[in-house]
């Protein structure tokens, strides 16, 4: 099965810098982009975006573990 959510890397062909990376979700749009630009390879655009993909995840798995706590 595939993850809900990954990174796309792709180069904008704005020079100097022309590598940028965004979060995608599968399962329906998100409603707002996320992602930077700016990069210098794609390496580093890739590497950006997993660790931003990682902070949302872990972001929305407290969200999760605090609305499931949180009398309603």
């Amino acid at each position: 099965m595939e993850p809900d959510y990954f990174t796309v890397v792709f180069e904008t062909g704005q020079r100097p810098h022309p590598w940028r990376w965004e979060i995608h979700r599968r399962s329906r749009p998100m409603g707002v982009r996320l992602g930077a630009g700016g990069y210098q390879s794609q390496g580093a655009a890739e590497f950006a975006g997993k660790r931003a993909l990682e902070e949302l995840l872990i972001g929305l798995a407290e969200e999760e573990r605090r609305s499931r706590r949180s009398p309603r």
